[in-house]
């Protein structure tokens, strides 16, 4: 089954230096990753991200108007974006214990081309993993919600019309094959007509 959110992957690369920009970019040029979009400093990151949401976000430390800790903090807790601190390797270990909690990846600097590619692999499959799960989530909910609804209806059937559970249940099921319609949508038509009763 083709995953949704298997197409590329938006990228954005917020660096000072303008050599690990273009670095970045070459790096992730793959045709997993477009568009890959830089930016210099944190609040022309901030200013893209208020319209542009990105899969993937490369931090490389420190940025010209702040540390790129903050920011990173703030866009972890965005949908579907993971995010990668580059940090000095004295600085890694503190940085890195700021960060963890939010899921942040941080990686130590230099990065190779390759490391570079691995992290955006994982992120990649990360983002893909915690999609996949809040789509489950959602749908448990949902099922949940249903539930809620159609004992809510039974019990109203109950106490109103003097059924049985099995009655109640049964009385549920067939209007709702009968209508074609799903259980959810009988018990909220249901419990509308028994609250006007």
């Amino acid at each position: 089954m083709p995953n949704p959110y298997a197409k590329q992957n938006s990228v954005l690369i917020v660096s000072g230096s303008d050599r690990s920009r273009e670095t970045l970019s070459e790096v992730l040029a793959a045709s997993r990753y477009a568009p890959v979009i830089t930016r210099s400093s944190a609040a022309e990151a901030r200013r893209l991200l208020l319209d542009t949401p990105f899969s993937l976000v490369f931090i490389n430390t420190p940025l010209p108007d702040e540390t790129g800790t903050q920011l990173a903090l703030d866009l972890s807790s965005r949908r579907n974006c993971c995010v990668a601190l580059l940090v000095s390797g004295d600085s890694f270990d503190q940085v890195s214990e700021q960060v963890e909690h939010a899921g942040v990846l941080t990686l130590s600097k230099p990065c190779t081309a390759q490391q570079l590619k691995q992290a955006a692999t994982m992120m990649s499959a990360t983002r893909f993993k915690l999609a996949d799960l809040e789509q489950k989530t959602a749908t448990l909910e949902e099922k949940m919600e249903e539930v809620r609804l159609v004992n809510r209806a039974k019990w109203m059937l109950i106490e109103r019309r003097g059924m049985d559970e099995a009655a109640a249940h049964r009385y549920i099921e067939k209007l709702a094959m009968d209508a074609r319609q799903t259980r959810r949508l009988v018990a909220q038509t249901l419990i509308r007509s028994l609250d006007n009763d």
